[in-house]
């Protein structure tokens, strides 16, 4: 009966240790705090046991002061052992990083770097910028939403991270209303920090849900938008076939108003511009962003040019008119030869990758293939 009841205990203390750590704890306490509260509990598992032992006066008050000296010590050398221990497990001793920003939930961690970059649970997550000027974080992508679609009024878009992207649509001077949803509400935390995208999070155009995107499309089987934006993880990560999948595009399909777009990052995956050609009748990639309709694509540069001159956030001009540098890079930017550089048309792109399987939630696209070695 004794060993059943040990047996049992275990069981029920590793299943409770997980489902209390991993969704609620994490909420609350950064990894430091995590582990010193870990030191806590055994010391005081220690102390039982002490307490309940039988032994010498002097040997029972030594073991106490032993164990008290180990959670006084773990105190002070987790935190202290623990300095810049994100910085190596990203760099792997071969990159320096500098983090002036850690969010820890039970979503993630969330690091930002001195230059501006993000990194969610260790892969690059975009950069706090708005300026095309330079563009290092192709924020060139959310400007040209007007590119592709006259007046898209009302856009969702599926992930926020640096507050960026939503930043330049939530100020497209056609953009209504921008539904933003995000998985992990640290990088609200983040956001509210920075003053350059800061002011998103009170834009009275936006409206930001925490849940999983594919999860709140399907919920929402009524919303209708003009584009649906995502500027989706690299396409080997983990679970990422919920955003790249046929399956998805489908649903995606279904919440588009007439000629509406669907614009995604395909992040150079031969097989997620594949999966996105053969899913829709019209599309091109952008960059390396896929844009994709049933409707034929407007592009239309002239109608870009126009909407870029005066295009201000936070009443800030983006483009000054009496500046040579920003006047050359409207000028290249909304040239043909640009559009030739960075546009190609799906009936190119599906001869080009012809031979790739399509993504599917079953197959899975590449989040196993690519580790390997084999896609």
């Amino acid at each position: 009966m004794g060993m059943s009841l040990l047996y049992f205990a275990n069981i029920l203390g590793s299943a409770t240790g997980a489902i209390l750590t991993g969704f609620v704890l994490t909420d609350y306490l950064t990894s430091v705090q995590l582990a010193v509260a870990l030191v806590f509990a055994g010391t005081l598992c220690a102390l039982i046991l002490l307490a309940r032992s039988k032994g010498p006066r002097g040997e029972h008050r030594q073991r106490l002061l032993r164990a008290v000296a180990v959670l006084a010590l773990a105190c002070v050398a987790i935190p202290a052992m623990s300095h810049r221990v994100f910085e190596n497990l990203l760099g792997k001793g071969q990159t320096s990083y500098d983090f002036t920003d850690v969010v820890e939930n039970r979503s993630g961690i969330i690091t930002v770097d001195k230059d501006g970059t993000v990194f969610g649970n260790g892969m690059y997550d975009g950069r706090f910028n708005t300026r095309l000027a330079g563009d290092p974080n192709g924020i060139i992508r959310p400007y040209a939403l007007s590119l592709f679609r006259d007046a898209p009024r009302d856009v969702l878009m599926i992930g926020l991270a640096s507050g960026s992207w939503a930043q330049v649509i939530a100020n497209n001077p056609a953009v209504r209303s921008l539904t933003i949803v995000e998985i992990n509400s640290g990088y609200l935390r983040l956001i509210e920090r920075q003053r350059e995208v800061a002011s998103v999070l009170k834009n009275a155009k936006v409206k930001i849900v925490t849940d999983d995107g594919r999860r709140w499309l399907t919920h929402h089987p009524d919303q209708r938008f003009d584009a649906i934006v995502s500027n989706t993880t690299w396409h080997f990560r983990a679970n990422v076939t919920n955003l790249l999948s046929t399956e998805f595009l489908e649903l995606a399909k279904r919440h588009l108003n007439s000629g509406g777009i669907l614009f995604y990052n395909s992040t150079d995956s031969d097989r997620v511009q594949r999966t996105a050609c053969l899913a829709f009748s019209y599309g091109a990639q952008f960059t390396n962003h896929m844009i994709v309709s049933d409707a034929p694509i407007d592009w239309n540069f002239g109608r870009w040019r126009r909407a870029l001159e005066p295009y201000a956030i936070d009443g800030e001009r983006q483009f000054r008119p009496e500046s040579f540098e920003d006047r050359v890079l409207l000028d290249a930017i909304t040239s043909p030869d640009y559009a030739r550089q960075v546009i190609e048309e799906c009936p190119q792109l599906l001869a080009r990758t012809e031979g790739k399987r399509p993504i599917t939630d079953d197959n899975m696209g590449t989040e196993w293939r690519y580790p390997i070695g084999i896609d």
